[in-house]
């Protein structure tokens, strides 16, 4: 519900702040007060197009706030939670428009910039404005197809053909890709072929190129090597006065020494551990050496696998741990040729199923609209009727699309209400009936049907009165009072017989201040309602008669009775 609303330096409106509670609410007033200007600020703030005559003559901006109030599990507060416009649990929407003479408007949805687009989105799902303007949820032949589900009591069977339209697709788009894979492999079958036979025969291997190098670098230097060993080995184990030798005496001599002077007795371990490091380096060096010798052939095979190596890095541009992970790939690809068709049959298989079952649920699905479509029409002609409207034909058109783009993600059928204003006249979309006083009377008509299933919080009626007075005047402000069971209403009237049914009623006026036009709002209650029902009621004249009328209205409006001839079928109602 719409539970504020600021408008600074707006037209003729120079400051406003006005508080609203749930339930029917009327705006009235003399012609020409400027009524309107609050519908047109609502227009705005839920994303209508603003131009620097809106702004105040004198100011250099306009503000227009409006705070709106929504349940959490409204559809609306998940998408505004997922753009970080509201919190987990905030029920509380604040869309604010900042409009400038230089053209540098800005938007704000709970403090935070947001585009006019973003605006335009939420508005029709916080505001249904009725009337001359266009921001109309009902007009649109996808919301009228949602509506009609949702009367029908069909979201199952449409969650259900959503369900297998979702697995229809999945299906179709795996065998489209697997397609395109198959035949970009087939072109170049004979080149993978080549390529994996080529790798494959190599019998690549990781990290053999480091290991071949190192191997290679050893016989190219092995007699170079092996003196080098040869030497060493001698030094330490078998030349006269070897290290080890050499190491045994001195080992003797610290062991006497020791055994004179305690302080040697530390040194013994350290030899006897250099003694085991050198015995184990001689024994590394006695097999070492043996294995130094030149092999001049084992060279050529090493040389020529690490050449063959180097051009399969060349060629492919990859190293060698990459050209074995590409072997493991062009084996996988050449399967995939092997099994293409049986795959293709396989996937192909699975689509046509899935076609068949969900061509089976849209059928059925449009099949019950239609049987529910019936049901609708009855019950808007009903609305209608009691509205002063029983000559209007009313038609639901439902169409089965056909072509490429068939099923859709709401079947295959495009709904849209029809309506004859007056007999002999074809009928036409909602959107193309030209009196704003006569859509208005239709709008309500759809909206008390519609009552609970459609989710906008707020519906504005503007111009609804237009050429009704006496009973349809007192049925109109019935409906309207019945509708605020599950809408905030609003609505411009002229009619007492329609204002004193409200739950409040703000009177709108003009006035003179400095030489200034201003427009002000302000709420009536008591004596001061009375007042301005009598007004409505008599013009300029209010006779002590016409003040009691008021007060009779007012007091049968905060009691209304049923009307008889309101029978809105129940939500369970619809059998299909």
């Amino acid at each position: 519900m719409l539970t504020e609303l600021r408008i600074s330096n707006f037209a003729l409106i120079d400051q406003l702040h006005l508080e609203f509670s749930p339930g029917f609410l009327v705006l009235t007033g003399e012609t020409g007060a400027g009524k309107s200007l609050l519908i047109d600020a609502l227009v705005l703030i839920t994303g209508g197009r603003a131009s620097a005559e809106h702004i105040r003559f004198g100011a250099e901006e306009a503000l227009l706030e409006a705070c709106f109030v929504i349940s959490p599990t409204h559809p609306l507060a998940r998408r505004l939670q997922e753009d970080g416009y509201l919190i987990p649990d905030q029920q509380d929407i604040i869309v604010r428009r900042m409009l400038s003479r230089s053209g540098r408007n800005r938007n704000f949805i709970n403090g935070q910039l947001a585009s006019l687009q973003t605006i335009q989105d939420i508005g029709p799902q916080l505001v249904d404005i009725h009337g001359q303007h266009d921001q109309q949820s009902l007009l649109s032949p996808k919301n009228q197809l949602k509506l009609l589900d949702a009367f029908g009591n069909l979201e199952d069977a449409v969650v259900c053909y959503q369900e297998m339209h979702r697995e229809w697709i999945e299906k179709k788009t795996a065998l489209d890709e697997y397609m395109i894979k198959l035949r970009d492999q087939t072109n170049r079958q004979e080149i993978l072929q080549y390529q994996y036979d080529e790798l494959v025969k190599m019998q690549l291997q990781a990290g053999e190129e480091e290991v071949l190098s190192q191997e290679y670098h050893r016989l190219k230097y092995s007699g170079r090597l092996g003196e080098l060993s040869n030497q060493a080995f001698t030094a330490l184990y078998e030349g006269e006065g070897s290290v080890l030798d050499n190491l045994g005496k001195v080992t003797g001599w610290v062991q006497e020494l020791a055994k004179i002077d305690a302080k040697g007795e530390s040194w013994i371990p350290l030899l006897e551990a250099a003694n085991i490091s050198l015995r184990e380096v001689t024994d590394n060096l006695r097999d070492y050496r043996t294995q130094m010798e030149c092999d001049p052939e084992k060279m050529d095979r090493i040389d020529s696998r690490l050449a063959g190596l180097q051009r399969l890095k060349k060629k492919y541009g990859k190293p060698i741990e990459d050209l074995v992970e590409l072997t493991k790939t062009l084996e996988q690809d050449l399967a995939l040729l092997q099994n293409g068709e049986e795959q293709v049959r396989h996937l192909r298989a699975e689509v046509i199923s899935r076609y068949e079952s969900m061509k089976a649920l849209a059928e059925d699905l449009s099949a019950r609209r239609k049987t529910v479509a019936k049901h609708l029409v009855k019950a808007i002609k009903q609305e209608l009727a009691a509205l002063k409207m029983s000559t209007m034909q009313v038609q639901v058109n439902i169409e089965i699309t056909n072509g490429e783009n068939q099923f859709g993600l709401t079947g295959m059928d495009r709904v849209e209400m029809l309506l004859a204003p007056n007999p002999g006249e074809p009928p036409m979309p909602l959107g193309r009936i030209a009196s704003g006083g006569e859509l208005s009377r239709i709008m309500l008509a759809l909206k008390t049907v519609f009552a609970e299933n459609d989710q906008t919080p707020v519906v504005i009626f503007d111009e609804i009165d237009s050429g009704i007075g006496g009973e349809a005047g007192i049925v109109m402000g019935g409906r309207l009072r019945q509708l605020a069971q599950f809408h905030q209403v609003c609505c411009i009237t002229h009619l007492p017989q329609i204002a004193s049914q409200a739950h409040a009623q703000f009177v709108v006026e003009k006035t003179t201040l400095e030489d200034r036009t201003l427009t002000q709002v302000h709420e009536v209650t008591g004596v001061h309602r009375e007042t301005e029902i009598a007004r409505m009621l008599g013009g300029g004249t209010l006779t002590p008669t016409i003040r009691k009328t008021a007060s009779e209205m007012l007091a049968r409006g905060s009691n209304p009775h049923v009307d008889p001839s309101h029978k809105k079928p129940p939500k369970k109602s619809v059998k299909t």
